[in-house]
């Protein structure tokens, strides 16, 4: 791996910050925050805790990456 992506992953805050940027390469803000709380989840305490989280307006629907289809 690299030291600079390293840093990131031993950083909290640069850790979340990258996942969010990452999340909205793809998605609107609401969608990529809640992608990115669940990335950060399953990072950080496991699978199975980041099934638990959910989108906290229901009405903004995630759309599947084109490469998903």
């Amino acid at each position: 791996m690299d030291t600079n992506m390293r840093n990131v992953f031993e950083d909290p805050a640069r850790r979340r910050f990258w996942l969010l940027i990452k999340a909205l390469e793809t998605t609107p803000f609401r969608g990529a925050l809640a992608l990115a709380k669940g990335a950060e989840a399953f990072l950080t305490e496991g699978a199975d805790r980041s099934q638990e989280i959910a989108v906290a307006d229901s009405s903004t629907a995630i759309e599947r990456p084109t490469w998903l289809h």
